[in-house]
């Protein structure tokens, strides 16, 4: 289980870095926790205060800022735990066990919960490909209803996964538990390859009414969406190949240094966490409506509000 006390478990084995170097890695693990937050809390206020944008099938894009804007906190946890190892501050007591549970809880639940919304968005997205028809009659408490069951369906699953890790059960229990754990995890990767790839066939080897405005809306959304997934799914690769790595055999990488370890390691976190920023990028490119009531948010909020004049009678 990719928790936070693996993370622990493996920069425990890194020397002591520069103080240079480590302020140069807080500071970027910083600015991209504030680059995190900012663009998915605008994402959130636009669909939120566009009318346009306020479609049943955008339910699932403002769950998923939502869950993007939230692994800003994983990444403050990476921050405090590099900068306890720098010696720059004391790290949390291992004996409070209150906080090591929700480190660990929140450190597995948030990042399944984000790539569990992209299989859900890529599923409703071949919903309103093959029934295109049946998709705008969708009433909006069918996805309230999937938004709820994401998280209550990622929350068990990330319970699961902290009750192995501190509790002691039997051999048979711990497999099927693991084996339950992984299999929901791989779950998410295979519906997306599933729904894009059927998706993808059914556009280029069907004739699609091209003519219709609203298909045509969709068919783009749909393309938006399969980048916004693509890239995501790219900048994580990285991480969990050393993390799949690490976890097979630690001596997999005895032939390089500890520092070129904890680079490696810091670098593809970084591009791990980074995909928590390409939905907002994506859609201010691909979408106009969202576009457009971005830059009319900014512009308002950039314009400096005019004095108010009290006439002298009037006081």
């Amino acid at each position: 289980m990719a928790n936070h006390s693996q993370q622990q478990n493996i920069t425990s084995s890194f020397p002591l870095f520069s103080a240079s170097e480590c302020t140069a890695w807080l500071t970027v693990f910083g600015v991209e926790t504030v680059a995190i937050v900012t663009s998915n809390a605008l994402t959130i206020i636009v669909y939120l205060r566009e009318r346009s944008l306020r479609k049943r099938s955008l339910f699932l894009l403002i769950n998923q800022a939502v869950a993007d804007m939230l692994v800003a906190g994983c990444v403050i946890m990476d921050c405090f735990l590099l900068g306890s190892r720098c010696k720059f501050w004391t790290s949390i007591n291992s004996s409070n066990v209150t906080s090591v549970i929700v480190a660990n809880v929140w450190y597995s639940f948030i990042p399944l919960a984000s790539v569990t919304n992209l299989a859900a968005i890529s599923l409703e997205r071949v919903h309103a490909t093959f029934r295109p028809f049946k998709h705008r009659l969708v009433k909006k408490k069918t996805f309230g209803a999937a938004v709820a069951a994401i998280w209550i369906t990622t929350g068990l699953c990330s319970a699961m996964g902290v009750l192995v890790y501190f509790y002691t059960f039997t051999i048979k229990i711990r497999r099927g538990l693991n084996i339950s754990y992984f299999t929901f995890v791989l779950l998410s990767p295979l519906t997306l390859l599933v729904s894009y790839s059927s998706i993808a066939i059914k556009i280029m080897y069907v004739n699609q009414p091209h003519h219709h405005c609203a298909t045509r809306r969709e068919r783009k959304l749909t393309k938006t969406l399969f980048i916004v997934t693509f890239v995501s799914l790219l900048l994580m690769q990285p991480r969990i190949i050393l993390w799949i790595l690490y976890s097979v055999s630690s001596h997999t990488f005895t032939a390089i240094s500890l520092q070129t370890f904890f680079r490696l390691h810091y670098s593809f976190r970084f591009l791990f966490w980074a995909n928590t920023l390409i939905n907002p990028v994506c859609y201010a490119f691909r979408i106009p409506e969202f576009r457009r009531a971005l830059f009319f948010f900014l512009r308002c909020r950039s314009q400096p509000q005019p004095a108010q004049v009290f006439r002298l009678n009037e006081m």
